[in-house]
């Protein structure tokens, strides 16, 4: 006699009409459907990923597809997104695994198989309300120091660790969420922190260029080291995720790997470019969620609200914005120089300083004021190392298996 729940689900599920997954969800979804060995595999990856158990006949499902999508395109590549057919014979034994009872049902998986799952129960089913949702439960793993003054110490202390260490100096107000998604990923391999370097100062006292305003530094301090390799690949979660796995395998000369990640060149596929697209219109949609309750939402949206989506969340999980093509930058110094020292070329100079109002002396705005944009800052010298990079293993304990529903 089936009696326990598992089995009525499974009896529930067996007596539902069955009809093809794909029908529910649109054609460029970036939704992925699983199955048993797929969804194994996702959990592995110790990564924050939301999955949806949905039944192809269920309206409620059908009305949400939509809005789950949208948010998958929003969350993409940082967070990925799927969904199981728990109307599919292979896959029934699965839903009833996960508790699932009635459809849809959306599961926050915050590290893969490592912490206990969260449902879905706030609010209405939209896009900006699964987005929200995901991106504030990613686990904290990175370390925030507020205070420039604090990074010599936390510096010190993480060096007496077993492991490799990275720095980032962001400009932006909120720890980037692909920093959030990396610092989960390498939780107990890699030690992450983050600290806010507006104005570019704090790079300035490290011996570093203040840097462009959307700028983002990486630093590398390998384990038991007090100095630090500056990172000189692409900020984008795929380039960041593979140096650390070279990092971590510990084989390489880490001036090697550096050299390497710098001649990548960010050559994004049509793909790619067509979901840069989508996102960026879909964006304020998004955004809009966060605002609900606001009473001139539009005027939140002008003061920067939903207008720094990609300087926060990255180009293609990328922080700041995506670099230019290394041949490019050879072309544009190449006609430079051809046109340099022509009669137009100063006439051109002289416009440009003009409306710039730009100098390179900081007496005419006082002692302590900021260089111009156009000024480089004075270069320092700093110590920095050559080293072999020693794999070790972790030896930290696991986290809890049941994590509040806030991370």
């Amino acid at each position: 006699m089936l009696s326990s729940p598992a089995h009525i689900a499974l009896l529930a599920l067996a007596l539902a009409p069955s009809l093809a997954s794909a029908a529910i969800f649109p054609k460029d979804t970036l939704v992925k459907m699983l199955d048993p060995k797929g969804f194994r595999k996702v959990m592995k990856q110790n990564e924050t990923s939301l999955v949806a158990f949905v039944a192809p006949w269920c309206g409620h499902c059908q009305r949400m597809a939509p809005e789950y999508s949208k948010a998958a395109l929003g969350l993409h590549p940082l967070i990925p997104v799927y969904a199981v057919d728990c109307d599919a014979n292979e896959n029934k034994r699965l839903c009833a695994e996960q508790g699932v009872k009635g459809f849809p049902t959306v599961k926050l998986f915050p590290r893969g198989d490592q912490l206990g799952s969260m449902t879905y129960d706030s609010g209405e089913r939209t896009a900006s309300g699964f987005w929200y949702w995901a991106t504030r439960r990613i686990p904290k793993s990175v370390t925030t120091l507020y205070q420039v003054e604090e990074i010599a110490p936390w510096v010190e202390k993480t060096s007496k660790s077993q492991k490799h260490r990275a720095l980032l100096l962001t400009k932006e107000k909120k720890v980037p969420l692909l920093w959030k998604v990396l610092g989960n990923k390498y939780k107990d391999q890699l030690e992450l922190a983050a600290h806010r370097d507006r104005k570019g100062k704090s790079s300035v006292a490290m011996g570093l260029e203040a840097g462009e305003p959307k700028q983002a530094k990486v630093l590398i301090y390998p384990a038991g080291s007090t100095k630090f390799v500056r990172y000189e690949g692409i900020n984008k979660l795929d380039s960041l995720s593979k140096f650390f796995d070279s990092v971590l395998d510990g084989t390489a000369d880490l001036s090697a790997l550096n050299e390497a990640a710098k001649a990548e060149e960010y050559e994004p596929t049509p793909e790619e470019l067509e979901i840069q697209e989508k996102q960026e219109a879909q964006r304020l949609k998004l955004m809009h969620g966060g605002f609900a309750d606001m009473v001139d939402f539009e005027k939140a949206v002008k003061e920067g609200a939903g207008a720094g989506y990609h300087d926060t969340h990255g180009y293609q999980g990328m922080m700041g914005e995506p670099p230019k093509k290394k041949a490019e930058a050879g072309t544009e110094t190449e006609a430079k120089t051809k046109t340099e020292g022509s009669p137009a070329a100063e006439e051109q100079n002289k416009e440009a300083k003009k409306a710039a109002g730009s100098s390179c002396s900081l007496a005419e705005d006082g002692p302590g004021a900021d260089p111009p944009k156009e000024c480089d800052p004075p270069a320092l010298e700093v110590e920095r190392e050559q080293v072999v990079l020693e794999h070790r293993q972790p030896k930290e304990p696991m986290p809890p298996a049941h994590p509040k529903d806030e991370l």
